[in-house]
């Protein structure tokens, strides 16, 4: 049996963000209808970071009860209907979906559970869910249960299914609009390096019903969150080309871990004490700023008019890895993982290993060793993800756009927001 390690349990459990035990409470039907819709709409509103991928023109779109399935060789497009009496496309695209559960428990409880849940979760998309990486093969044809209020939509442009062009993103942005009931589509975006470089690109675009849905779509959007996962993962062992002279050999415990599950909960300012790791906290090898100078230049150039300008933040978190054997969506992988990734973090400091010695060469020291008395009093980890203000970056006056930039901040004046992913 494994030793107990209380300073790897992940604190989503003592927010109850653990999934928690079953309650049984077996005088609910006794409840007036109008108090049991209240309560099923309380549980149903819930965040969620989806990863979503469109895929290339001409992909067989999945054939799912109450959507139009174009084809290339079918109708002209934008010449049919959907089942809300809407036009649509007819682009001829596959939605791919990744994470696991997305699904809400009340879709399968009862039909007035069912009935609650689809209202709230109003759009219906058909779409292929993916449980792993991008470049697994293995899909589920399914519907996307979407809700613009709550969901955020995580445009990943990593990978082989995610080549888009111009018309097929515009379609789809169209489309997406037309499966909401109530006509008002995409509200939340996260973007990462890949999708803002290929959004950049959409600015071009000369269709008049394209720009018209584009400039649509940029205008009402609420949010924008800029995604800045860290390569290096949470630990810090080696320093290349110099992007990390001066930070050491270290390992980051305050930073959150995200693994495959898109729910999650937003409980505030972090009150872990994670000051001093805040200090250095490590970005993707492009610069978050490079992305908000290239979303500026289409908003200018089809100048953009929003009534209330979309928030910006910047998501810090360490992607855990997306392989089968290493996948965390519950509270058992997710103690495995942080077990494995101590244990390594121990490795590395050995006088054996090639880390210590490349740190010693390069700084002209033997690196500081953090053995198991100083990991058990180490900020307890979570699994979810920081949010922290756009401005917490930086100014853009002095971005480079010419290379990676600037990859280590200083966040500390600029305490995060914890969101905790929901583990079962």
């Amino acid at each position: 049996m494994a030793p107990w390690r209380p300073h790897l349990e992940a604190i989503n459990q003592s927010y109850n963000c653990g999934g928690g035990g079953d309650v049984v409470f077996d005088q609910f039907s006794m409840l007036s209808a109008e108090l049991r819709l209240l309560i099923w709409h309380c549980a149903l509103e819930e965040f969620r970071l989806l990863e979503v991928m469109v895929e290339g023109e001409w992909a067989p779109l999945p054939e799912v009860e109450g959507a139009v399935s174009p084809s290339r060789d079918g109708p002209p497009l934008y010449s049919t209907t959907n089942a809300l009496n809407k036009l649509v496309s007819g682009r001829n695209y596959t939605v791919n979906v990744q994470g696991f559960p997305l699904y809400s428990k009340l879709l399968r409880v009862n039909r007035e559970s069912r009935q609650a849940a689809l209202e709230f979760y109003r759009l219906h998309i058909p779409c292929y869910f993916r449980r792993t990486d991008a470049y697994s093969k293995r899909a589920v044809r399914a519907t996307l249960y979407f809700n613009p209020e709550y969901d955020i939509w995580h445009l990943d442009a990593d990978g082989p299914a995610a080549h888009f062009t111009e018309h097929v993103f515009v379609d789809f942005l169209y489309d997406f609009k037309a499966y909401d009931p109530r006509g008002i589509g995409l509200l939340n975006l996260a973007l990462a390096s890949d999708a803002m470089i290929q959004l950049h690109s959409l600015a071009n675009i000369s269709e008049p019903r394209g720009k018209a849905t584009l400039v649509d779509f940029l205008s009402q959007l609420r949010e924008i969150i800029w995604i800045a996962h860290p390569h290096a993962g949470r630990s810090i062992v080696e320093m290349w080309d110099g992007a990390f002279v001066g930070i050491g050999f270290r390992f980051n415990h305050s930073m959150p871990g995200m693994g495959i599950t898109p729910r999650f909960s937003l409980l505030g300012r972090d009150l872990r004490p994670i000051g001093p790791e805040l200090k250095c906290v490590v970005t993707t090898c492009s610069n978050s700023r490079q992305m908000r100078i290239l979303w500026r230049d289409p908003l200018e150039r089809l100048e953009i008019r929003q009534a209330q300008p979309a928030r910006e933040r910047v998501l810090f978190a360490y992607r855990m890895p997306r392989y089968e054997e290493l996948l965390v969506d519950d509270i058992k992988t997710a103690d495995d993982f942080l077990g494995r990734e101590e244990e390594s973090w121990l490795r590395s400091q050995e006088r054996t290993g090639c880390h210590y010695h490349r740190v010693e060469y390069l700084t002209g020291k033997p690196p500081p060793i953090e053995g198991p008395e100083e990991l058990a009093k180490a900020v307890r980890p979570a699994l979810g993800f920081w949010l922290f203000p756009v401005e917490a970056l930086g100014s853009l006056e002095s971005v480079d756009m010419s290379g990676s930039g600037k990859r280590v901040f200083d966040m500390s004046d600029h305490w995060s927001e914890l969101a905790l992913s929901t583990l079962y």
